[in-house]
Formats: C-alpha cells, structure tokens, sequence
C-alpha cells in the first residue's frame, strides 16, 4: 500500500497540470450545502441510487394511479430513457420522438422529486431519433485534434439532449484503443494515446457542464488493451501499474482533478492493482470494493457519483448468483448510482440495512454525493418542465460543427501522386461499394447523390464477395474508379471486429482488379484499409459514415478540401503484423 500512495502522490502534480485545461461554468463543488436529503425516508434514499429503465407502459399500469403511484412505491431518482419501449399509445402521433417527449412530461409531473434523466447519446441523438442528425464518432475529434472542437462537439450533443429534458449523459468515452482488435472500442475512443486524448476530454466535459448536463468519464480502470468486449465477458486490463499510471492513470487523474462529476466504472479487472479475491476470482471494477473504495475514492480523492455501467451485462456476470445479488453486491463494494437495477433491488437493499448486513454510512455516503452533484447542477428543485425547445440558431451550431469536424477529421493514409482528385472526365463510372457484414448499401446514399450532383455515373451495391463475382471480375473493368466503403462500426454487429465471411471474400475480390482502380475508405475501424490493402494508391481513413463524414470525403475525393486530418492511433501496430 505504500508504494501505491507514493506512486500516487507523484503523478497527481503531473495529472494536474497536463489536465489544466477549460474552464466551467458550474462550480465544482462535491459536498452538498443542502442537507435535506438526512430527511428523506430510507425507501427515498434508497431510490436516489437508482436509474431505471423507462419502461413506461409497464409502470404507468403496475398500479392503480398510474405513475404517481409507481414512484409512491418506488421512489427512484432517475430514468434512462430507453426508447426502445416506447409504443404508440395516443393516435395522434406516430412518431417515436412525440411518443418519448409525451412520457417524460408524464414522469416529470409524477414524480415527487426532480428526476435524473439519463441516456448515452455518444454521438448525439440521430442514432434513436431521425429528427435529429448524428454526429462524428469520438475518433474523428482525435484526428483533427482540436479542443475547440471537442468543447463544441458536446455543446452540441447537449443542446439536442436538453430538448428531451436530458440532463445528464454517459459519456465522454475515456478508454484508449490500445489493442485494434477490440470490437468495442476503435473508432469510439479518441485515442490509443493519453497525452493526445486529455485535452480533448476536458473540453468534452467543459461542454457539457457548461449546457448544465453532468458528463460521465467511463469505464475505470480503462478498457481497450485486450480483445474482450464488457457485454460478453468481464473485460481486463494488463497493463503493468507502471504502464498503468503513465497512460489510463494519468487521463483518469487529470480528468477528476479537473472537476470530472462522475466517473463509470467498468466490468474490467485490474490484476497489477487487485490482491483480493472473491471465490478465487479477481472481480471487475462493477464488483470491487478495492478498486472503487480503495484507487478511486481514497487514493485518487474521487468525491462525485461513481455509477455503474450496466449490470445485465456478461462482463458482471458469473460471480453471484443472480443479477439482483450483483447489484446488490455493487452497491456495496462502493457504486453510487445503479445503472438499470430492477426495482427489487430498492426492496432488497432497504431489508439488508435493516437487518445491518449493508451499513447505512455506505448508503449515505452514495446519497450524499448524488445531492452535492444535483445541487451543483440545479437539479434539486423541480421544473415544471424540464423539455427546452431548440432554438433556429442552436441548430444551426450543431449542423456547422458536425460539418467542421468532417472536415478536419478525414485523414489521408496513402495517397499516391496523380491518383486523386476524381475528375468527372476520366473518372466519370465508378462503382460505389459498402462491404460490411449487413446489407447497408443505402447508407451510402448521400455519397452516391453528391458524387451524381458533380457529373458522376455511380453505381451503389453491398459486397462483393469473391464467391459470387469470382467468374465475373471482368464486368468490373467497365467501372472507372471502385471505391469500397468499410462500415463495420463498433457493436454493430457483436463480435469480433475485423472481417469474416462476405466482407472478407469482398476484400479478395478487390485485391484482384487492377490496383489504380481502388480507393479504400473506411468509415469506421481505422485500422481495415492499411492491414487489407498493401497494394491500392488511394487509403482514407474517415472514421464515421454519418452525413456530415460522407460530405466531407466526397469534397477530399474531389480536392475542395485537404485531408488535414491526422490518425490518431498506430496504424503500424505490431499487434496486425
């Protein structure tokens, strides 16, 4: 333990000043002047560690007087809006969003106390909700590598949340993409450096305080050097500490002495930290009493909410006997805020103090950090209404920024003399390829309309697998320019991250025509085009197939824009080789 405090106490300074970046307009306080919580009933306090599921036609109905009823019941403190459960209950909108502004109202007005509402949204809220557009992936602000960006990026997520009475979000991702075989993270994280990644993640924090949403740094103790995804299995990272405190270390440190409110803790062992074992086993993070207790409240002075990533997940899975006694099991060892407990736990963890098997300072303790962050943000005396309109101007904001980080995000990883820019006359076909492991060719859509709208014939189809074309590559030659568009972003599908079956044999198809045919683009994982393409001039790596990406690369295709983006991972990771 010594060595542990010595070794803290020497890169906290450094922590400090590399992170000394931004300022925030919401003082960052973490101990509550408001003590009104003391009064709250142990039921009541007991619900302020809870952010459920938004299952609103089941609880609206599980008691006679609707919702006001439910929370009488269960008084929880927040709700993660899961649109996912929304049905069309009311004729007179179809649509999802009408449908999710309808029921927040219902659970604002029911509610007995102001409500935490909570969602991810890493990359704004187009991925749920069509009316709105979906921004860069995190990469893309680590390639153009501008704070101001990042401060305006979150601003701009947070103006769109606030008009769903969001406020407090799930993100920034902290994690470093150490290992390019990790299917979760890649184009998610900004970074496979700490030093590159800090100052980003300030500003990304700045922007959401200053908009009045809590920001979330996740997922302690870092994830991204290992294959394993948190939603399969418990996840690890095997860095050595030393390795630990100059990378995962130094980022989550200067993040929290910068005024980070909550951190997320991961289902991610830490073996060169953990000596306890439970039943034989280290536990993840979710789990571990030491690792959130003992590293990042007590050694890294961590005074806001730790919150858990979700505990349905298979990475918290396997060391008791149930979700119900994970839960529990989490609270105890140190989480403040429950990530999607079920509402049985409210009814467990009010048996167990009773019966003193969980202290009441432990409780306590999470409920008096949950009040200081909502005294902090104003969220302690309840709104009428808490849904913001957005105004002409704010929309604008979001649809410049979106558009400026396209911009400066697209990056150039080989492009050989004379191959660019496409030029309608001697370029004028060219078949325009998605190779993915779903049929998503209409993503491409707006590349193929923009291309068209500057003289272009373009033909769109998904895959070109070897075993279909093998007997006819020849028709390929009647195409000028074959650009393939990799689209395998992360979670999408689960599982591994590099390719297999269609997607792959499509790889074998396009390595066998002529190489001054090819233009490899990846709009996600940034490591496909240089590991599967040794021989094509033209690499790009745009990290995101949004709107605002395609644009941006159809105008670096045609040499409106430079590619002044520069990667901000190693491609040459021997990981690959």
């Amino acid at each position: 333990m010594k060595s542990r405090i010595v070794f803290l106490s020497l890169f906290l300074a450094v922590a400090t000043a590399v992170g000394a970046t931004g300022s925030s307009n919401v003082k960052k306080e973490f101990v509550a002047k408001d003590t009104s919580w003391k009064s709250l009933s142990l039921r009541e306090k007991i619900g302020q560690t809870m952010i459920v599921v938004s299952k609103y036609y089941h609880q609206s109905k599980m008691y006679d007087g609707g919702l006001k009823a439910f929370f009488e019941k269960y008084p929880v403190g927040g709700l993660f809006i899961a649109d996912w459960y929304f049905g069309y209950w009311d004729p007179k909108d179809s649509s999802k969003l009408y449908y999710t502004k309808k029921a927040m109202n219902e659970y604002n007005h029911a509610s007995k106390f102001p409500l935490i509402v909570m969602e991810d949204f890493e990359r704004g809220m187009g991925d749920k909700y069509e009316q709105y557009p979906i921004m860069p992936v995190e990469m893309c602000l680590g390639a153009a590598n501008s704070p101001q960006l990042a401060y305006d990026y979150e601003k701009s997520i947070a103006l769109d949340a606030k008009t769903l009475g969001i406020n407090w979000l799930l993100h920034p991702v902290c994690d470093l993409n150490m290992n390019p075989l990790h299917s979760l993270l890649n184009e998610r994280t900004i970074s496979d450096n700490a030093d590159l990644a800090i100052p980003l993640l300030q500003r990304q924090v700045d922007g959401l305080t200053e908009q009045g949403i809590i920001a979330t740094i996740k997922h302690f103790p870092g994830d991204g050097t290992t294959m394993r995804d948190q939603h399969l299995m418990t996840a690890t990272n095997n860095l050595s500490l030393d390795e630990w405190k100059k990378t995962y270390g130094k980022l989550f440190q200067s993040l929290i002495d910068n005024g980070a409110p909550s951190v997320m803790v991961g289902h991610i062992t830490f073996p060169a930290y953990q000596k306890e074992k439970f039943n034989g086993e280290i536990l993840p993070a979710s789990l571990s009493k030491e690792l959130m207790q003992g590293l990042l409240k007590k050694e890294m002075n961590f005074k806001g909410v730790v919150i858990s990533d979700a505990l349905n997940m298979g990475g918290a899975s396997g060391y008791y006997p149930n979700e119900l006694e994970t839960s529990i099991a989490s609270f105890a060892a140190g989480v403040d805020l429950m990530l999607w407990p079920n509402l049985t736990f409210m009814d467990s963890v009010e048996a167990r103090i009773k019966r003193k098997e969980i202290p009441m300072q432990r409780l306590d303790d999470a409920v008096a950090r949950i009040w200081a962050l909502k005294e902090r943000y104003g969220l302690l005396k309840k709104k009428e209404q808490i849904l913001v309109n957005l105004a002409g101007e704010d929309k604008a904001f979001v649809d410049e920024t979106g558009k400026k980080i396209a911009e400066a995000a697209v990056t150039a990883v080989r492009v050989a003399p004379g191959s660019l820019p496409l030029d309608p006359k001697k370029d004028k076909k060219i078949l325009l390829v998605n190779v993915s492991h779903t049929d998503k060719a209409a993503m491409f859509e707006p590349t193929k309309k923009l291309l068209e709208a500057r003289g272009f014939t373009v033909y769109l189809r998904h895959d070109l697998s070897y075993f279909d074309w093998n007997w006819r590559t020849d028709s390929l030659k009647y195409f000028d320019r074959i650009i393939a568009c990799f689209e395998n972003k992360y979670f999408d599908p689960v599982g591994i991250s590099f390719f297999k079956g269609d997607e792959a044999s499509s790889v074998w198809t396009l390595n066998t025509q002529p190489k001054d045919q090819i233009i490899a683009i990846s709009y996600s994982n940034p490591y496909y085009v240089k590991y599967y393409f040794q021989h094509a001039p033209v690499l790009i790596n745009a990290y995101s197939s949004d709107a605002f990406v395609q644009g941006a690369v159809v105008k670096a295709l045609l040499g409106e824009i430079p590619m002044k983006g520069v990667s901000p991972v190693n491609l040459d990771n021997p990981i690959l080789k």
